[in-house]
């Protein structure tokens, strides 16, 4: 392979940086040697692969849909305020709600500028691990805290349309069960992932390096994630109760409608063994 000239800023500024593509996987027990466990929200692993930085900067758009993009640019490195700017626009081109700004946090001398797929971590040989650390769990968090956001909007819509389950039930919504176990088993999940990812944002596992756990409070707090999961806890404690109610009332339905079939069948049996018994006497006459 011949050897390119390096011909822009941008590229004689890459060849000091490092980047990683980031794979996460769930832990089993032959998981790779060099990876980031995460214990909360989720059981995972996050693989690092290295990267070329310059071939992952020319990048217009993110190299997978479920890909996330890591470059570390370590001190020294030759970069002029346009090369920064060109960075962070980098890092903004990877945002993919596209309506919200990237997160920002910094620690001493450790600067994370983060959106949903893309990271710039600036930061030292020495701080480099415990940023990396940081980034990863923070991504996780904040991808669950997203995915519950957007499943109870959802969810919304079926509170609504099965508001009448939660009082008298007719005959015909009996036939609603398999859906409402269906919403049921969503707002288990949701209060699962609830306080999971609570769990997550209090960082205790004990095995965390404290520069971490400060870098990733700092990512935790330029994201909102407390205010985020309180606007959350109500909504997903409701939906979790109202399904709770509606299988109360399918239950007591289906109940109260087998009771008085079986005393329809009841009457219409009595009223069959009066007539056998009075049927011989009409031969009297």
């Amino acid at each position: 392979m011949l050897d390119l000239p390096i011909t822009t800023e941008k590229e004689r500024a890459a060849v000091s940086m490092e980047a990683w593509q980031i794979k996460f996987r769930k832990v089993t027990d032959d998981a790779p040697i060099g990876v980031i466990k995460i214990l909360e929200p989720r059981r995972l692993f996050a693989e690092l692969r290295p990267m070329d930085a310059a071939n992952v900067l020319a990048e217009a758009t993110p190299m997978a849909h479920d890909s996330f993009t890591i470059v570390w640019i370590p001190p020294g490195t030759k970069a002029s305020v346009s090369v920064e700017r060109d960075l962070e626009n980098w890092v903004r081109d990877g945002e993919v709600a596209g309506d919200r700004t990237p997160v920002r946090a910094g620690v001493r001398t450790v600067r994370v500028i983060w959106t949903f797929s893309r990271a710039l971590i600036y930061a030292s040989q020495e701080n480099i691990g415990s940023a990396l650390n940081a980034v990863v769990r923070f991504t996780v968090a904040h991808l669950e805290v997203s995915a519950l956001e957007s499943e109870m909007d959802s969810t919304w819509v079926a509170i609504e349309r099965d508001a009448p389950l939660t009082h008298s039930i007719t005959a015909r919504q009996l036939g609603l069960q398999p859906h409402v176990d269906a919403l049921t088993v969503t707002a288990i999940g949701m209060k699962t992932a609830f306080l999971r990812v609570t769990r997550a944002l209090e960082q205790l596992d004990p095995s965390l390096e404290d520069s971490s756990k400060r870098i990733y409070a700092e990512l935790v707090l330029a994201s909102a994630l407390y205010d985020r999961l309180e606007l959350l806890e109500d909504p997903v404690q409701f939906a979790l109760e109202h399904y709770e109610m509606a299988n109360t009332r399918l239950s007591e339905a289906r109940v109260a409608y087998k009771e008085q079939r079986r005393a329809t069948i009841g009457h219409a049996l009595e009223a069959v063994i009066i007539l056998l018994l009075l049927y011989p006497l009409h031969l009297f006459w």
